[in-house]
């Protein structure tokens, strides 16, 4: 004889419970008392005084666990107020800055993803009600996480959300391997989703990842590639996050030049390469012009943003740590926000990328 497994026994003893309540319901309350802080003893005490069920010691992690793997709990990193003041008291050119407490990238995402409604619909309220923003992602795994997130945030009621929201690839797909990090793949979040409070529609940028230099302009004059790039003017909001650890080989950037164009890479490598934003070399001291064999395909360069940035329009960076060793990414920062020109108006990090970028070393400054 089969033997019900604890889910299924809770379930059957909820239902019969004096309020009947159903699996879901009984989940909710045991995450409730354990936000609260609530030992699993005085949890399991609670259920039975005011649920009338009766729980075994294990079995409130396992409603925990069960809420976790469904997406339903989440943490709040707590933010460096006073790190981000300090940001923006020597960055004046930054609008907003958000200094997350957190050592991974996770958090970094649901921040930006935050920061991105809040600029939507502060774009959707100075407009018309019946107005649209455009809103350009880049690629990456943590942006794909924020994609995630600010989907889920536009199936909540607002009274000031935009009518329409037209998502725009900034850049081509550039990793075979791992579809999941063009931002073309994004649009999946977005799309016949009828629980998403506004409409949506998309312009994807189907091109190679990587294209020899001297065929870039030949592969923008593709009709349904060229369309792409002419309406790139529309976009209002920029989303992109920066890879750093390039020496170390943690940047994405470089694992694909390392793969597809090697020459190019010791081209970018003689050039003082620390990094990439938006899927173009950075060096120290700001964006390489240098002109490799191969190149990849981006809806617009690093020294189109200044000009973009001064038509008012807004360029959100997510710097969290890397992806692969845990690392702060200050010289990647430092060289984006240190730049002659401005390249980002908004800034979400995290606090050790934060605190190395004021020459704060240690970790009990705030």
């Amino acid at each position: 004889m089969k033997r019900a497994t604890s889910s299924e026994r809770i379930r059957k003893q909820a239902a019969v419970g004096r309020n009947l309540f159903q699996h879901d319901e009984l989940v909710a309350a045991v995450c409730k008392y354990f936000c609260r802080g609530m030992p699993v003893a005085e949890i399991i005490d609670e259920v039975r005084q005011k649920l009338k069920i009766t729980l075994k010691r294990e079995e409130p992690y396992r409603l925990i666990a069960f809420a976790a793997q469904r997406g339903w709990l989440r943490f709040q990193a707590p933010f460096a107020h006073e790190l981000a003041a300090q940001i923006q008291e020597r960055f004046p050119r930054l609008a907003d800055v958000r200094v997350v407490r957190t050592g991974v990238s996770d958090d970094i995402s649901y921040n930006v993803a935050a920061m991105l409604l809040k600029e939507v619909c502060g774009l959707s309220r100075s407009r018309s009600s019946k107005s649209e923003v455009h809103i350009g992602f880049a690629g990456g795994v943590a942006l794909r996480k924020s994609a995630r997130i600010f989907s889920e945030m536009l199936k909540e009621p607002r009274a000031d959300l935009p009518r329409k929201i037209v998502f725009h690839a900034m850049v081509a797909g550039f990793n075979m391997q791992d579809p999941s990090t063009d931002p073309n793949g994004f649009f999946t979040y977005f799309a016949s989703e009828p629980a998403l409070q506004v409409k949506t529609s998309f312009l994807g940028l189907l091109a190679p990842g990587i294209v020899k230099t001297s065929e870039i302009d030949k592969l923008r004059s593709i009709e349904y590639i060229r369309d792409a790039y002419e309406r790139a003017r529309e976009i209002d909001i920029i989303i992109t996050s920066a890879g750093g650890h390039w020496q170390e080989g943690h940047s994405g950037l470089r694992n694909l030049y390392s793969l597809w164009a090697p020459q190019s890479l010791e081209q970018l490598n003689k050039a003082g390469c620390i990094g990439d934003m938006m899927w173009r070399p950075l060096g120290r001291d700001g964006p390489l012009s240098i002109r490799t064999d191969m190149r990849t395909v981006t809806l617009l360069e690093l020294g189109e943003l200044p000009d973009f940035i001064k038509q008012g329009k807004k360029v959100v960076l997510l710097l969290g740590p890397c992806g692969d060793c845990g690392g702060s990414k200050e010289e990647v920062l430092s060289a984006i926000v240190n730049y002659r020109q401005p390249l980002i108006t908004h800034l979400v990090a995290d606090s050790r990328s934060a605190r190395a970028l004021l020459g704060q070393t240690h970790a009990a400054s705030n």
